[in-house]
């Protein structure tokens, strides 16, 4: 008997879980704003990132590695930065 009562908790609890999982899911696509990134500052910090990348390439043209490299570090760093926002 203390089996199937230990089974009736069980699937008790995993009806709670689930239902605390889809309540949360419905705040998510209720309040769509919370979840969706800057996409003007996605879209200036790419451009500024694309832009050192091309200076890099210029500087590398010219056999200037270690001006190219931290160029190529600061547009890394950014692109860290461009998904953080």
């Amino acid at each position: 008997m203390s089996n199937y009562t230990e089974a009736v908790d069980d699937i008790n609890k995993a009806k709670d879980a689930l239902d605390a999982l889809q309540t949360s899911s419905y705040n998510k696509l209720k309040n769509p704003k919370n979840n969706h990134p800057d996409a003007k500052k996605h879209k200036y910090i790419s451009f500024v990132k694309s832009g050192i990348r091309i200076v890099a390439c210029g500087f590398l043209a010219y056999y200037e590695i270690q001006i190219a490299a931290v160029l190529f570090l600061v547009a890394e760093l950014l692109g860290v930065a461009e998904e953080l926002v």
